[in-house]
């Protein structure tokens, strides 16, 4: 049930969306440490950085709103450019920025540029005939560079203080800039379109709801991790380790995290994608286990790469979910709609619950919509191919007579 798009991308296109991709999430990857940095040093509430992470990935939600209508109507090339040139002046000043108001609106700006970007990216990755793969390809460098950002940042904060590394993620979208004009001109826009394959334009009966649980489900998984992977910082610390500790683990651990995205980058969907969707939540389980019972750096990283991988594949499978079973485009170019709004759903909801109770709160409700979201696309799936097989008995019977 699969698609395929209009205009592929040649290999050197391919390769700088694959790069735009994984720069335009490094900065969700590292709010943990961006939120022990607001604490640190404005003097914030862990209550009120919550609400920080969920303004800036509302932001992250109007982007993707925005990208959804805009990829019908302008070249993607030139969305691309114009909103890495927004995320360039939003990160930069954010680090100028002292108060909770002007932060907020800062960061719920700098959301929207980022998310604009990794929506119109996404779609370039979905023109691929193995999608599973080409959204690890891209998994799979954004831990790379997750990682040497993480480092970065550490270095930074040490020899050039707090703004300058605050708003040193202006430098990733300037790169972005930079590989947008690898993009052909014709990607996006009036002029194109996408089409149907040709197994499902003759076949009427091929079901949307596979596509429709995929989308469903990047909502509950992002909303499972989204919920905790904002203060790991601070679970962290409530564990007995330093900001610096803390730092060299998330480094380590998310480029550790690339395994998860090995798989799908290497494997696809190995013959079933329900499967490895079911591995895929029980690592998140066990990683969510293991970090309340981490109390030093190795068990810690460990439990970090972990989270982080499971996050690759889960949103690789979900993604590819989606994407292989939508004929018209729609669901695909709302990929990044869903997973903004559970990043926003999430620390929304972790604000909440620390509103009243401890950290391990969070710990304990973020299984839940992840097991929704494996059960949900499950169902679908056996729906499907329940109604496939009767289809085809009806067809072979009425052959018969």
């Amino acid at each position: 049930m699969h698609q395929n798009q209009s205009a592929p991308l040649n290999m050197l296109a391919m390769a700088a969306t694959t790069w735009i991709y994984a720069l335009s999430v490094v900065l969700i990857s590292v709010s943990p440490i961006m939120a022990g940095l607001y604490v640190d040093h404005l003097n914030l509430s862990v209550s009120e950085v919550g609400w920080i992470l969920a303004i800036e990935q509302g932001g992250c939600v109007l982007g993707a709103l925005f990208a959804f209508w805009a990829t019908s109507r302008v070249q993607w090339k030139s969305l691309i450019i114009l909103a890495s040139l927004v995320a360039i002046l939003s990160n930069a000043l954010t680090g100028s920025m002292t108060g909770f108001t002007t932060l907020a609106v800062t960061r719920f700006v700098a959301g929207t540029a980022a998310n604009t970007i990794t929506l119109v990216a996404s779609c370039l990755l979905a023109r691929t005939n193995q999608p599973d793969r080409a959204f690890g390809a891209g998994l799979l460098l954004s831990c790379f560079i997750n990682g040497v950002w993480v480092w970065l940042l550490n270095v930074s904060r040490h020899t050039l203080g707090y703004e300058a590394t605050i708003g040193s993620g202006a430098l990733l979208f300037a790169v972005s800039i930079a590989l947008g004009f690898f993009l052909p001109r014709h990607i996006g826009g009036r002029l194109d379109t996408w089409r149907l394959d040709a197994q499902i334009a003759r076949e009427p009966t091929a079901s949307i709801w596979p596509a429709r649980a995929g989308i469903a489900g990047l909502v509950l998984f992002g909303i499972s991790l989204s919920i905790v992977w904002g203060f790991l910082e601070r679970l962290g610390s409530e564990n007995g380790l330093s900001a610096n500790d803390v730092d060299w683990a998330l480094g380590i651990g998310l480029l550790g995290s690339g395994l998860g995205a090995l798989l799908p980058a290497f494997l696809g969907d190995a013959g079933s994608r329900v499967r490895m969707l079911v591995i895929t939540t029980l690592i998140l389980f066990a990683s969510l286990g293991l970090t309340w019972c981490s109390h030093g750096v190795v068990m810690f990283t460990v439990s970090v790469s972990l989270l982080a991988g499971a996050w690759n594949m889960g949103l690789a499978y979900y993604m590819a979910q989606t994407s292989s079973n939508d004929a018209s485009g729609r669901y695909t170019r709302a990929i990044y709609i869903a997973i903004a709004a559970s990043q926003s759903i999430g620390p929304g909801l972790s604000a909440i619950l620390l509103g009243h109770f401890s950290l391990m709160s969070v710990l304990i409700v973020s299984p839940l919509p992840a097991f929704i979201a494996l059960l949900l696309v499950a169902l679908v799936e056996r729906r499907v191919a329940r109604s496939a097989l009767l289809r085809e008995a009806a067809r072979a019977q009425h052959s018969v007579w």
